[in-house]
Formats: structure tokens, sequence, C-alpha cells
């Protein structure tokens, strides 16, 4: 007689539930799905001092007053760090892989727009939206290997992920300086491209997918105060040089963002 047995069934790992302990990829699709995380923070980093070394070069190119320069470089940082502990939480719940890919999405986009830009304005907005998608990429990469590595190897990994976050930084720097000395500043948002396109392609491939399960809602309320005290603190950092500091706008952005915080 002979039984019938159901075959094994082919499971999609995007559908398996990455969480700490749970459906562990193996040695070699850890490490890959490290050098990914890796590859995607280290375009985030790279994007937040490039810019710094050109700011004669652009106030040349657009035509802009200091002030404004300091807006095209500040805007993308202020943007990540505003949205940072919001769009990490979308990306909890929604899952991990579909914002992390969004996000290089639009952060590429973005940065082609800027490297493209006819002026001032659409610089600020290219750039704004460049931190929006790093905002998206930056908590997902860390989310990332905190579900996917099993505890003995967490430590390690975040380890590795922080040391790229420092290097990421200073690389930027020093490639930055190069490509303005020996091209010109529109060639700084190259290297970021690159670095994301090669995180998009190894995040389709390689990451899987994850979310947690929040007994909650989003707490939509929490994220907007939160948007506004880091807007609002900043504003005062950024405009209290040069509108004063007692001024009445600057005042103002004090109360909201202390408040707010």
């Amino acid at each position: 007689m002979s039984t019938n047995r159901p075959g094994p069934v082919a499971v999609d790992p995007d559908d398996v539930p990455c969480e700490p302990g749970a459906g562990v990829p193996d040695a070699r699709q850890r490490r890959t799905i490290l050098i990914t995380v890796c590859i995607a923070l280290m375009a985030v980093i790279a994007s937040v001092s490039g810019l710094n070394v050109a700011q004669p070069d652009l106030a040349v190119a657009f035509g802009a007053s200091q002030n404004t320069i300091l807006w095209i470089i500040n805007i993308y940082t202020l943007g990540l760090a505003a949205l940072l502990l919001p769009l990490g939480a979308v990306g909890d719940r929604l899952g991990r892989k579909p914002v992390l890919v969004a996000g290089l999405v639009v952060f590429g986009l973005a940065g082609a727009v800027a490297g493209l830009a006819p002026s001032a304005e659409v610089m600020l907005v290219a750039r704004l939206f460049s931190g929006v998608g790093a905002a998206m990429i930056m908590p997902i990469t860390l989310a990332v290997i905190t579900s996917t590595f099993p505890e003995e190897e967490r430590g390690r990994a975040i380890g590795v992920w922080t040391g790229v976050a420092g290097g990421g930084g200073v690389l930027g720097m020093f490639l930055s300086a190069a490509l303005v000395d020996v091209a010109n500043w529109r060639w700084l948002f190259v290297l970021p491209l690159v670095l994301g396109a090669v995180a998009l392609v190894m995040t389709l491939r390689s990451v899987p997918d994850s979310r947690e399960k929040s007994g909650h809602g989003f707490d939509v309320g929490g994220a907007l105060t939160s948007v506004v005290a880091v807007v609002g603190l900043i504003f005062v950092l950024q405009e209290g040089p040069e509108r004063g500091w007692t001024a009445p706008v600057t005042l103002l952005a004090l109360v909201v963002g202390v408040a707010a915080a």
C-alpha cells in the first residue's frame, strides 16, 4: 500500500516574518544582506556633508546668497532628522523591504534632479526629497539587521553598520573635495546615485521582507510633533545668526520647537 503524503511546500522568503529567532537566513545570505544595507547607508551618509566643499561653486552657479546655500546643504539633513522616527515606524508596520525600496527610488530620483538642477529653488526641493528618501532608508537598514541576524551575531553586525555610518561621512568629504577639484559640483551626486542604484538591485534580490506586529495604532500625534520639534529647533540654529537671536520669527520657532519636543 502507498500512503499519500504532502510534498515539501515552496515558501516565498518575502512572506516569512524575519523576526529575531524565526526564519533566519543562512550565513551567506546574512553577509549579503549586511553588505546591501551598508551600501544603502553609505549612500545616505555620503550625501550629508558632500556639498559643504562646494559652497562657493553653488553660490556662483545659482547667484544665490550664503544663507540660501546653507539651506541647500542643510535641508537634506533637516528632512532626514525630522522624518527619521515616523518613517522608521511606518516601515516596521508596512514592511521593511518595500519601504527600503521606495526610499532608494525617491533618494535616487531626487539626487538626479539635484545634480541637474537649473536653479536654487529646484535644488532646494530636490535636496528636501533626497532627505525624505534618506529618512526611509536609514532606520530600515538597522531594522533589517535586527530582524535578520540571530542574537549572538546581531551586535557585531550593528557594529559594522555603525562603522560604515562613521566612515561614510569621512569618505564622502574626501571624495567630494576631489571631485570638485577635478570636475565640478554636479559630479558630487554621482557617488550617492551609484551606491543607491547598487543597493536597490541588491535589496530586490537579497533582502527579505519583515514587519512588526504592533498592539497599538500608528502614533500620528507623536509623529507630527516630532517633525515640528526638529524643524523648529533647526530653524532657530539656521536663521538665528542671520535674522538675530531675538528676532520675532526666531523666538517663535524656538517656542514652537521646544513646545513640540
